[in-house]
């Protein structure tokens, strides 16, 4: 059995979900969170298992965006796998009158439907009531009061969707007469389709070229039809809507009463006079930025060093209790040395993406888009797009993803194509121990870090870079459409710290287990070509230090085995290499370890630090540095001088900050674009930007 969650964005439809599949989805105050459908399973009082599916909000059967045509095609198209057998509109009692056009249009298509209306409690606050047994009346339909945040009505909710499998909440009448249509058009339109619901075969004429369901020969013969019988979209759309909020105000006029102030309306009114004022709303905002960023260094200090510091302790336990070996040398220096160096960033992922929740489940993060839309429109884009781009901030692939909520599909592609360059939470290790090694451990002002007032630059950088590239690519794609800019505000909530804090370690153990496998394989892939070279190379090096040890009793000296492990690790496989690219980089200010870490980190950008750890291990031969930030800070040159200077330490900043390197984002962008052109353009023009602007950085600070 198939139920379709469906309604209006920031309804609490994701929360719905959540109650009754159990999974802890992402849940946020704004619209636009479920870009793609859902899937979960709930157990029903009869004892049968269903399939809940989560549709992206929408506000009516008239998609205009790609993740509103991602719930309108599942819920039109008669022969797809998740054919809804059962569809529960999710309601925001405060705004019923709206919500109710979207049902009224779901009860058309004649299958068993459920009206679940949420918010019952904010409505009351605002003075409204809604008596559910005279709307279901009305309506014909099944109407519940449910509480998915505190779990309140789903028991009833399950047990009216049993019911729905006889037939229940199916529409015996259409809700509104269909506005006149020549005879003969939508009889001609079920016989192509063969769908025997009129008001469906209506749809399916106004979308037939988005619905992917259809054959060629259906579509050629529909737009035949279209033609034959002079059928306007608009005038339909234009009528059915007049007619269905008309017969919506009678309903609600017998269902409801308001009575009281409109206190939680004003409350949020009143605070939006301050959040979303063209002075103070940007200036708190710049606040808020400083103080996240602040909070991912002062918080996470703690815990980094303790991981740190018991990486340290195992790698010194072990390599005193392991046998010297091949093996023991692959555990200690590349699977534990790879690992701890990714292991270590995990408290300031955690952190970012809890502190990001909780801004999202308050109902600031919708605000946000308010605020930015003039900036938007000025580089050829509008508000909508800060979403997409907030989102990045985490990973670009949902973000990516998330595009589908722009209506303009120049827009679209526009959004797709500067996204990668907010900085995701993949750099973030990155931009940790390069920021702890060349940036000052001093504060500002007295209170504010240095560090991470850097770490907020680097991310400001990712977004002006954004809006530059924006404007460039909104003058060279033509097209004559244009947007405009809808948003509903939420009201503001407290926060569900709970909520946040499964998000936190959710995301903690996602990024230790995607990121762990990825850094594994690097890491022993790694440690074998670091280990081992052509034998015409390693041979005369071993011999020259056997000869050593020979005249001097069987003993290198300190220095002796620091320069022999150097020299190994030069005439590896991976030195080779490095070697091999290192021209190309050194004008940046980069050795080849730098160029064989940016070159595994196309595999994943945290992959950098893990390939620093294993070739470093691999390398160090006296054992001092305990940590991966003591052993880059000793890392030289081979006249000596200091690997990781300013200059080279912000080069590389600058260009982790521009440089397309995740497979996995050119794979979505494909798919989202449909087409190899654009994630090709997409990885030259950034990965041209990194190299220029690093180059631009070290020539200026060296």
């Amino acid at each position: 059995m198939n139920i379709a969650l469906a309604g209006n964005p920031n309804s609490g439809k994701t929360s719905m979900f959540n109650v009754l599949t159990g999974l802890n989805q992402k849940v946020g105050n704004f619209p636009g969170v479920t870009v793609d459908k859902k899937i979960g399973y709930t157990q029903l009082p009869d004892g049968n298992k269903a399939k809940v599916i989560d549709l992206p909000g929408t506000y009516s059967l008239y998609p205009k965006s790609a993740d509103e045509y991602v719930a309108y095609e599942t819920l039109i198209n008669p022969s797809g796998e998740d054919v809804p057998d059962v569809i529960v509109v999710v309601a925001d009692a405060t705004n019923l009158k709206r919500n109710l056009l979207f049902c009224s249009q779901i009860m058309d298509l004649k299958k068993p439907v459920i009206l679940a209306l949420t918010m019952m409690d904010i409505a009351g606050k605002k003075g409204l009531s809604v008596d559910e047994n005279i709307l279901s009346r009305m309506l014909g339909i099944p109407v519940l009061n449910v509480n998915p945040r505190e779990g309140k009505g789903v028991r009833p909710l399950k047990e009216a969707i049993v019911h729905a499998k006889s037939g229940v909440g199916v529409l015996k009448q259409p809700f509104v007469s269909f506005p006149s249509l020549q005879p003969g058009f939508l009889e001609q339109i079920r016989e192509i389709t063969q769908i025997d619901n009129d008001y469906a075969a209506l749809h399916i004429a106004c979308a037939s070229e988005r619905l992917s369901f259809l054959t060629g020969t259906q579509l050629e013969s529909i737009e035949q039809a279209k033609k034959e019988y002079q059928f306007s979209k608009a005038k339909v759309q234009a009528a059915e809507v007049l007619d269905r909020y008309a017969t919506i105000d009678q309903v609600l006029q017998s269902a409801t009463r308001t009575d009281g102030p409109e206190n939680k309306t004003s409350v949020t009114a009143r605070l939006d006079k301050i959040l979303l004022h063209k002075v103070w709303g940007n200036l708190i905002l710049l606040l808020v930025l400083i103080l996240l960023f602040q909070s991912i260094f002062w918080l996470a200090s703690y815990p980094m060093d303790w991981i740190d510091s018991g990486f340290g302790m195992l790698t010194g336990w072990l390599s005193g209790v392991l046998p010297e070996a091949w093996w023991s040398d692959l555990i200690i220096n590349g699977l534990i040395a790879g690992i701890g160096g990714v292991v270590v960033f995990v408290p300031q992922i955690a952190i970012l993406f809890g502190l990001i929740t909780i801004l999202e489940d308050s109902g600031y993060m919708a605000r946000i888009s308010f605020l930015t839309d003039r900036l938007m429109r000025s580089v050829g884009m509008n508000g909508r797009a800060a979403m997409p781009l907030i989102s990045g901030l985490a990973c670009a692939i949902p973000a990516v993803m998330a595009t589908r909520i722009i209506e303009n599909k120049k827009e679209r592609l526009i959004a797709i194509l500067i996204t990668p360059l907010m900085s995701c939470s993949a750099r973030l290790p990155v931009y940790t121990i390069l920021i702890s090694l060349v940036i000052p451990k001093t504060n500002i002002l007295g209170f504010l870090s240095l560090q991470g007032l850097v770490m907020m630059g680097l991310y400001l950088l990712g977004f002006v870079m954004a809006l530059v590239v924006s404007k460039v690519l909104s003058i060279l794609l033509k097209t004559s459409n244009g947007s405009m800019f809808l948003m509903e505000l939420p009201l503001y909530r407290a926060p569900r710290w709970r909520n946040a804090l499964q998000t936190m370690a959710e995301k903690a153990m996602i990024f230790v287990k995607d990121a762990g496998k990825v850094i594994m394989v690097i890491s022993v892939v790694l440690w074998a070509l670091a280990s081992y070279g052509p034998s015409k190379r390693m041979a005369p090096v071993e011999a020259r230090y056997e000869a050593f040890r020979t005249a001097q009793g069987g003993e290198l000296t300190e220095d002796q085995k620091i320069e022999e492990a150097h020299e190994k690790l030069e005439q590896s496989y991976a030195g080779i290499m490095g070697k091999a690219i290192e021209p190309a980089i050194e004008p940046l200010g980069y050795d080849w370890k730098i160029g064989i870490a940016l070159i595994t980190s196309f595999a994943a950008r945290e992959a950098y630090v893990g390939t620093i750890a294993t070739l470093y291990s691999v390398g160090d031969a006296d054992g001092e540095a305990s940590t991966l930030k003591q052993k880059m800070a000793q890392a030289r040159h081979r006249d000596g001088s200091p690997v990781y200077t300013l200059a080279a330490g912000s080069s590389l900043l600058v260009f982790y900050v521009f440089a397309m390197q995740c497979m996995s984002t050119l794979a979505i962008v494909k798919r989202e674009t449909k087409s190899w052109k654009w994630p090709l353009i997409q990885f030259a023009y950034m990965s041209g930007l990194a190299y220029i602007c690093a180059l631009i950085v070290y020539q200026v600070l060296k």
